[in-house]
């Protein structure tokens, strides 16, 4: 593929990104949904253009994530997991145990959302919104993890789905 086709296809998927991680900070129930659409769009650069072009678009929609958006929690689930996870979970899933993949994702996952929730308190200033009493955080955390299992499943299948139907007629429109 020609570098000027794979730069047009990472500018283009970058914009996108950026405009629904504007769409999630704008609209609050898309807040969490726009990140893991995405990292499909990283998957989809990762998978067509390879692991540089998805590298400088996360970057990008990082940067521009985290600076434009009204709603930083969005630029920042996206920054700090799902926009680098899709590039670094084949490197994950090489390891030879299962128990310590699922562990190793688990911790990643976990350590991320923490890590955002803790910025947004004691960097920007955000309070944390503890409607739920001294029981919400944990609530919250177990919540993430159940949307990050559902996350897992989908997004093998929806890359089975692209390897096995469109990763062929993609490549060939742009050759």
């Amino acid at each position: 593929m020609k570098a000027s086709k794979i730069t047009a296809l990472a500018g283009v998927a970058s914009a996108l990104s950026v405009v629904l991680l504007y769409l999630g900070s704008v609209i609050w129930i898309f807040s969490y949904v726009s990140p893991l659409l995405c990292s499909f769009l990283i998957t989809f650069l990762l998978q067509t253009a390879g692991k540089k072009s998805a590298l400088i678009s996360f970057i990008a929609v990082s940067i521009l994530g985290t600076v434009l958006m009204p709603d930083k929690e969005t630029g920042l689930i996206y920054a700090l997991f799902f926009g680098y996870y899709p590039i670094i979970k084949a490197a994950i899933e090489k390891m030879r145990s299962k128990i310590l993949c699922i562990v190793a994702k688990l911790f990643l996952f976990n350590g991320s959302m923490i890590t955002v929730q803790l910025i947004l308190i004691y960097v920007l200033g955000i309070p944390f919104d503890n409607t739920l009493g001294k029981w919400g955080a944990l609530l919250l955390l177990v919540g993430a993890n159940i949307v990050f299992f559902f996350y897992e499943v989908l997004y093998n299948r929806l890359l089975f789905l692209y390897q096995s139907k469109y990763e062929k007629r993609i490549k060939n429109i742009l050759k």
